[in-house]
């Protein structure tokens, strides 16, 4: 039995005992409170005594019929529904019954008493829902009055507190402002931190390189230097042969030859010390060759590249003079080969760099990929964002992608795209507005 039905009452009217007998048994059955009239003047005795949860009228009744009951039920009881039970003729009542506010009609005679069941249900149903939504309103519009009331107060508050805020947004404004400026001032202090470490590892590389040369051509002016005093103790002692001749003049040949070589390697690696370590230092434009400058540049991070091989691609015909910030790109590649060497190649004996140049009639694009560790998509997400960064146990600023970023899109203009994947490499895409020499 539903626990529901056992506490809702319904009225049957109806003159025919044993129709309204049926009615009521059956409906007892189904869980229900039952109470039975045998006409519409006792059924409304019963409505205003018991106020049930719903009605059941028959309309053709002595004393008083369905159609003036239900009018006296709508109007002094509206929230109770009505089922109006009908014989075969009465059609046009059941239509005005529904006009004046009838719930539903069930025809006699009732076979399928879960027809009926299935009727009250749903009169019932309507009830509890409006009930519900009755509820509902009652305490939205409760709701409502005590947000009205919470936001007067709120209004009043902040009414109370309008000047006092006006003052606190200034002195935060100041406060922003300053914290700003002492932010753009902390990052070009650490630009210029990187720029001075991108130089210091310059200087200590081409110092070792410089030591190999040196010592060569050192070691070989020592030996020479011996020689010729053998050869000159020999000649005034009149012990000199021919043969001793020979082998001094080829010795010697040989040893300024070595001498000449590592010098000359050596005056190289100055040279492109000092043009690559000015550029860094000054942000001067001038007319330069990319091609050879980034040759130069490759060629002062050799101590790097120990176990890296870089091939640089460009179109032999085209015209790589260009007038821009030398300085920039020697960031710009030194961060891109610095980024390979202290995170594609970590863990690998050896790693290969390509560089391709490639110019159109309004762009110049530098294409750099390795073959590196690769990245995932989250860090590859953050790589331009400054201190981040994958090694920061190992020293690691996290403040080199975001300067090529910064040189790429806000010094030349342009616009930089990375791609990555695990295991296969990374890859910068460069693209810089032609930037012709100027005479």
């Amino acid at each position: 039995m539903n626990l529901e039905c056992s506490t809702q009452t319904i009225l049957i009217i109806d003159d025919e005992d044993i129709v309204r007998s049926s009615f009521c048994d059956s409906l007892e059955d189904f869980g229900y409170k039952v109470v039975g009239a045998d006409n519409g003047n006792t059924g409304l005795a019963l409505l205003e005594s018991l106020q049930p949860d719903l009605i059941l009228t028959d309309l053709r009744m002595p004393k008083m019929g369905g159609i003036e009951f239900l009018k006296h039920s709508v109007s002094a009881y509206p929230h109770i529904p009505v089922i109006v039970i009908s014989g075969a003729g009465s059609m046009g009542d059941v239509v005005d019954a529904l006009h004046l506010g009838a719930f539903d009609y069930i025809t006699k005679p009732v076979t399928n008493m879960n027809l009926l069941e299935a009727s009250v249900a749903r009169a019932l149903e309507q009830v509890r829902l409006k009930r519900e939504n009755n509820s509902y309103q009652l305490h939205l519009q409760q709701l409502v009055e005590q947000r009205t009331t919470l936001l007067s107060q709120s209004n009043q508050e902040l009414e109370l507190h309008k000047n006092n805020l006006e003052i606190l947004i200034d002195e935060r404004t100041q406060e922003l402002h300053l914290t700003i400026d002492n932010l753009h001032q902390a990052q070009e202090q650490l630009i210029e931190s990187a720029k001075m470490a991108s130089l210091g590892r310059l200087v200590a590389g081409v110092s070792h390189e410089l030591n190999t040369p040196l010592g060569i051509c050192l070691t070989f002016i020592s030996s020479l230097g011996d020689k010729i005093s053998k050869f000159d103790r020999a000649f005034h002692r009149g012990e000199l042969r021919k043969q001793d001749f020979v082998k001094f003049l080829q010795s010697a040949k040989y040893s300024s030859e070595i001498v000449i070589s590592h010098l000359t390697q050596a005056s190289d690696l100055v040279h492109n010390f000092k043009m690559v370590s000015v550029d860094i230092s000054s942000d001067m434009e001038r007319n330069f060759n990319l091609v050879e400058y980034i040759n130069s540049i490759v060629e002062s991070l050799k101590p790097e590249l120990r176990n890296a091989s870089v091939v640089i691609k460009y179109g032999r015909k085209d015209d790589f003079n260009v007038y821009s910030y030398p300085g920039f790109f020697s960031q710009i590649i030194s961060n891109l080969i610095m980024n390979s060497k202290n995170h594609g190649f970590t863990g690998k004996k050896a790693g290969c760099i390509n560089i391709e140049l490639t110019l159109s009639s309004e762009n110049l694009t530098i294409e750099y990929q390795d073959n590196g560790v690769g990245m995932t998509q989250e860090v590859l997400d953050q790589i331009y964002e400054p201190f981040f960064s994958t090694s920061r146990s190992a020293g690691g600023s996290g403040l080199g992608m975001n300067i090529l970023y910064n040189l790429v899109v806000g010094n030349l203009k342009g616009s930089v795209h990375c791609s990555s994947e695990l295991e296969v490499g990374t890859s910068f895409t460069i693209k810089l507005p032609r930037l012709d020499p100027r005479l």
